[in-house]
């Protein structure tokens, strides 16, 4: 009998630190434009994103998906540096997002990755680029505040990595 209230002790309080698992739809349809730039792709995000460094888990469900938000707003940014026969591949996009309850609890940092093939011409580049982007959260609306941030936070990320990528073609479109 004592064995078994150890064991529903234990399970009581391991059920209490386990902590909630919230999931929050985060909308990114109004990064998207339709039709932008068909020279250029992005594939290979993840469908969900965890927030870290909160007291409980928060997982983003992105919708569109990271990678096609991603891919419109390259495309946006990059429009006017595109030459004739330019073709930009990128693949392996990576994110994740962190709040730092020490140093700024009020707000939400994203770095975001890929590696991009670049062809115009007859010449080829290949790149990783990296971002990081931060943006503050709204007090008293909770985990939906984080799915708010978003969207200016890969917009932000996005337009940092097309003005690495429009470096890398001035180099090669010469």
């Amino acid at each position: 009998m004592k064995r078994f209230l150890a064991i529903a002790a234990a399970t009581a309080l391991l059920a209490a630190c386990g902590g909630q698992n919230v999931h929050e739809p985060a909308a990114l349809g109004g990064l998207v434009k339709p039709g932008t730039a068909p020279w250029l792709t992005v594939a290979g995000s993840a469908d969900k994103l965890e927030v870290r460094g909160l007291d409980h888990k928060l997982t983003l469900e992105p919708s569109p998906d990271l990678a096609v938000a991603m891919q419109s707003q390259l495309g946006e940014q990059l429009d006017a540096s595109y030459v004739q026969d330019l073709v930009v591949t990128c693949n392996g996009l990576t994110s994740s997002l962190r709040v730092d309850q020490d140093k700024s609890p009020g707000s939400v940092a994203m770095e975001l990755g890929l590696h991009c093939s670049l062809w115009a011409r007859g010449f080829e580049a290949a790149h990783d680029y990296k971002a990081q982007s931060s943006a503050s959260v709204a007090g008293g609306v909770g985990d939906a505040a984080y799915a708010q941030a978003l969207p200016s936070l890969l917009s932000a990320g996005a337009a940092d990595i097309a003005a690495q990528i429009r470096g890398d073609i001035r180099k090669i479109a010469r």
